[in-house]
């Protein structure tokens, strides 16, 4: 507790203009005893729930707000009263420490910059394990209906080829230890993604017609570039994606004051997949998960090497055009970098 402090000042009672020299003491239990300066006549008495402080303001006294409406105003305007919060206390410490307050401003930024970028994946990623499967086949159901009403056409691939397509993917399912009612292969044509296949958060996984002509004679190939999206899957790297972009809507949303742009956000989750890109560490999660993959179904790894240098050589050698290999969901690391992992594996 602490020690009783008399603090000369101003009282003014509810509802009057008169302004009273008085003396007031709050006592270690909290007990308010506000005396006048001139005769020592009691003017009021308080327990510690019948009054409350005022802001603390840089250069401004904090006043003592009593519950019938009655104010004291300490004279001297640099006093702080001992009883404050501990937040009101790290204000009053910061008035009397410029170069700490200068330094909170300019640190503020770099604290928000730390949030957004190392603390809200981290949250985000642990999160991920929370999320219903009844939210992750809403978030695929939704992106994969905008894509099949945008840049998604009906497959021109002759009957053979998709049944050809279609078996490769059913023996793999099959042989690995992966959930087969969890995953569903289509085929489109699409002029905009061109030789591409991409997952969602459901399972669902698209190929497209471009990457099967480029890869009829590669069936291990193709497989790889499925596994690779298949791992996206297992990673949960669309719905950390989500969670991540969601994170950070919800911080500027607080700090700006705009919750109908979260609730939006929150409503369209399936348009931030449309619009996001992996980060380098989960393509690599994904490589690596297909190279594994591979092993296990008695391949060799050196198809996604393949699988690689093929799109390598459809796209041009340009590292723009590097990072398009995959456009969908997609920031991939560097192509011949990729290819050297698969070949390393390969090795080992």
């Amino acid at each position: 507790m602490h020690a009783s402090h008399r603090v000369a000042g101003q009282f003014q009672q509810a509802a009057s203009s008169i302004l009273y020299a008085a003396v007031a003491t709050i006592s270690a239990s909290g007990r308010l005893s506000i005396v006048s300066a001139a005769d020592q006549r009691s003017l009021y008495q308080a327990s510690a729930d019948d009054y409350r402080f005022g802001t603390v303001l840089p250069g401004l006294a904090v006043e003592l707000q009593l519950r019938d409406g009655a104010v004291f105003v300490p004279d001297d305007r640099s006093f702080r009263w001992p009883q404050l919060s501990g937040k009101a206390k790290l204000a009053a410490w910061l008035e009397s420490h410029k170069l700490a307050m200068v330094a909170a401003v300019f640190l503020s930024p770099l604290l928000l910059w730390w949030i957004i970028v190392y603390a809200m994946p981290m949250a985000a990623s642990a999160a991920v394990p929370l999320v219903p499967d009844s939210v992750k086949r809403q978030m695929g159901q939704q992106t994969f209906y905008s894509l099949q009403k945008t840049v998604l056409q009906p497959t021109e691939l002759a009957a053979p080829q998709q049944a050809a397509v279609q078996y490769h993917w059913q023996m793999a399912l099959q042989q690995l230890p992966l959930q087969q009612s969890n995953y569903k292969l289509y085929l489109y044509k699409s002029d905009f993604f061109g030789a591409n296949a991409f997952a969602l958060p459901d399972g669902t996984v698209v190929v497209t017609d471009e990457l099967v002509k480029l890869l009829h004679d590669k069936p291990d190939a193709l497989l790889a570039v499925l596994l690779h999206e298949i791992g996206h899957v297992e990673g949960q790297h669309s719905v950390r994606l989500v969670a991540q972009s969601l994170g950070a809507a919800l911080v500027f949303g607080i700090l700006f004051g705009d919750p109908e742009g979260i609730a939006e956000l929150l409503l369209g989750s399936g348009s931030v997949l449309l619009q996001s890109a992996f980060s380098r560490d989960m393509e690599r999660e994904a490589d690596q998960f297909a190279l594994q993959q591979l092993k296990a179904l008695g391949k060799s790894p050196s198809a996604f090497a393949d699988a690689m240098s093929a799109l390598l050589s459809e796209h041009g050698d340009s590292d723009g055009s590097s990072a398009s290999l995959l456009k969908y969901l997609s920031s991939h690391p560097d192509t011949r970098e990729r290819i050297e992992q698969a070949t390393q594996h390969h090795t080992d």
